[in-house]
Parts: structure tokens; sequence; C-alpha cells
């Protein structure tokens, strides 16, 4: 099977070298990394998305909003590893289909915060009262967040078991 170009020219980077000569210990650091990242955006926007469906209701939003930005960082530290991951076998990761659909979903998720931010849904809720219920639209939104983030879970580990054929 012959290379494509695109995987040639990452394979001929520095910042791959790197990743193989130091794969036995930067591997399972980055795993690490990973899952803890994954723990506080899905401990912190998934804690957000829940108030936001009607679950404890005696939290204030905008308590539970304060957190938010650590689910960010906790996103930003899995973009990091997921990248490290990426450069160190991209042909384990571009020719699977549970990283396609894992990608897809983040994209999802990711449009989904613009229409958080972007709509009136933020603002909507920034005004409730604690105990208050939210609106449909942003319940829709915090469903689909919810959702996107457990799927993009799922399909990380269903990586290992849908590696291309070559991988077997």
């Amino acid at each position: 099977m012959e290379m494509a170009a695109w995987e040639a020219l990452i394979r001929s980077t520095a910042f791959h070298a790197f990743i193989r000569a130091n794969e036995p210990w930067l591997w399972p650091l980055c795993e690490i990394l990973h899952y803890l990242g994954l723990s506080v955006l899905l401990g912190t926007v998934g804690l957000f998305d829940l108030r936001v469906l009607g679950m404890a209701r005696a939290i204030p939003l905008r308590a539970i909003h304060r957190l938010v930005p650590w689910g960010i960082g906790g996103y930003l530290l899995n973009l990091m590893t997921g990248v490290v991951f990426f450069v160190g076998h991209p042909d384990q990761y571009f020719y699977n289909n549970a990283f396609r659909l894992k990608v897809l979903f983040m994209a999802v998720a990711g449009l989904n915060v613009v229409a958080f931010y972007g709509t009136s849904a933020f603002r909507e809720l920034a005004t409730l009262e604690p105990e208050a219920e939210a609106p449909v639209s942003a319940k829709i939104i915090a469903g689909t967040s919810l959702g996107m983030w457990v799927a993009v879970l799922i399909c990380g580990r269903l990586l290992t078991f849908f590696r291309p054929p070559f991988f077997h």
C-alpha cells in the first residue's frame, strides 16, 4: 500500500520523529492527560448541560457556568494531546471510522457552542432566577452538547477496535 502524500509529509516532520523516538513515555503521558482533559470537559460542560436540562435546579446556572472555562481548558488539553496521537500514527487515525465520527461529533459540538453563545440562548439563561426552568431552545442546545461529548467519548474508546485492517 503506497503512502498518501499528506501522510508522507506528516511522517517527514521533526515532530513525528520526536513522538516516535519518545513513544514509550510520551504516549502514556499523553493518554493520561487526554483522559484528564476529557474528565474536566465532561465534568464542567456536562454538569452545565445537565443543569440547563433541569437537574439540580437549586444550583444557579451562573455559578455552574463559571466552571465552563475549565472545560475549555480540558478541551484544549485534549486537542493538543490528540494532535500528538494523530501525528505519531496518522494512518491509524485518518482511516479509522471511529476517529472520523469523533471528529464529526466534535465539529457538531463546536457549532453547538456557536449556537449557544451566538443566539439569545445564553442571554436568556443569564437572566434566569436560580430555580427557574431553562427555555426549550437552551435545552435543545444543552442536550445536543451533552450528546455530542458523550459520543466523542464513546468514539475515542472505540478507536482501538476499529483500526484499519492493516493494523490487525
